[in-house]
């Protein structure tokens, strides 16, 4: 089979993303040359930017208030071709073999291609070991539909329709089950954190409520890369809109993640900086696997 002349559909969840949109739609530019490729941003109803940067790279964009679940379910029924790919707008294509990468590991059984959700950095969570992660899901669009369910209609949907449930924990640990009773299964992609450098990048002025001192020492700190085959094929910044938010003092810490926003927009404007000067340091221990444990 000739993968290259398949169609791929990506469709980008948004809300308040103009630091790393324009990024994640140029590296989805520079990856897929010679691909059949459509791209829609959906957008949760920013107040930033966000929607006029997707529509100066004239891609589809979609104005809609609605949950992660609904979004990711609308996005699957959104698309028509061949594959699906369902990415937040802090990922950055790094490889343009991840395309054929993902489809080689697609087959009868396998319908999608996913990180295993073990987290961020050294913050792991054991939890999230089997399971897919949202931040990167490639299916095989036929197959996923047949596990879509019927939606009957309600107050707010007066018509049946068809939907994937991704309303389970942590929206995806849901999917390994629904994919098996269907006959599936999903391919777990390998989770790298970035490298390690011998002097501290940074120190928290107090000591936060969750942290771990290897934090200091990650080029980009809560960010990962993932690979394929022993290939890099994406980066996910994690926390990004953090680093953005004005009313957050530098050295606080924000009340769900614990991190101190300093740590965060540290981190986040040297992976920008090193992307923008074609200067990535990608990890160098590609093949290690890591096993997560709770901070």
């Amino acid at each position: 089979m000739n993968h290259s002349i398949r169609s791929i559909f990506v469709g980008i969840t948004s809300w308040n993303s103009q630091l790393f949109l324009p990024h994640c739609l140029r590296s989805l530019a520079e990856t897929t040359n010679g691909h059949d490729i459509t791209i829609c941003v959906l957008d949760n109803n920013s107040t930033d930017d966000s929607v006029a940067i997707a529509q100066s790279f004239g891609v589809e964009v979609i104005q809609m208030g609605c949950t992660q679940p609904q979004a990711l379910s609308y996005l699957i029924n959104h698309s028509r071709a061949d594959y699906t790919l369902l990415i937040h707008s802090d990922v950055i294509l790094i490889d343009p073999r991840w395309p054929l990468l993902c489809m080689d590991k697609i087959n009868r059984s396998v319908v999608l291609v996913s990180p295993e959700d073990i987290g961020c950095g050294p913050m792991t969570r054991p939890f999230g070991l089997n399971m897919p992660e949202s931040s990167f899901m490639f299916f095989n669009t036929k197959l996923i539909k047949k596990c879509r369910h019927v939606v009957l209609p309600s107050r707010n949907n007066f018509f049946p329709h068809y939907e994937f449930n991704f309303n389970g924990h942590h929206v995806t640990h849901n999917i390994p089950a629904t994919l098996s009773r269907h006959g599936f299964r999903w391919f777990a992609m390998n989770v790298l954190t970035s490298n390690v450098v011998t002097e501290p990048l940074f120190r928290p002025s107090k000591p936060p409520a969750v942290w771990s001192d290897e934090l200091m020492y990650l080029r980009y700190g809560l960010g990962n890369f993932y690979s394929i085959d022993g290939i890099i094929t994406h980066y996910h910044n994690w926390y990004d809109r953090i680093s953005t938010r004005s009313h957050l003092p530098l050295d606080s810490a924000d009340s769900k993640k614990d991190f101190p926003a300093d740590f965060i927009y540290n981190y986040t404007s040297r992976f920008l900086s090193d992307y923008q000067q074609n200067n990535l340091d990608l990890p160098i221990d590609i093949n290690i696997r890591r096993h997560p444990k709770a901070l």
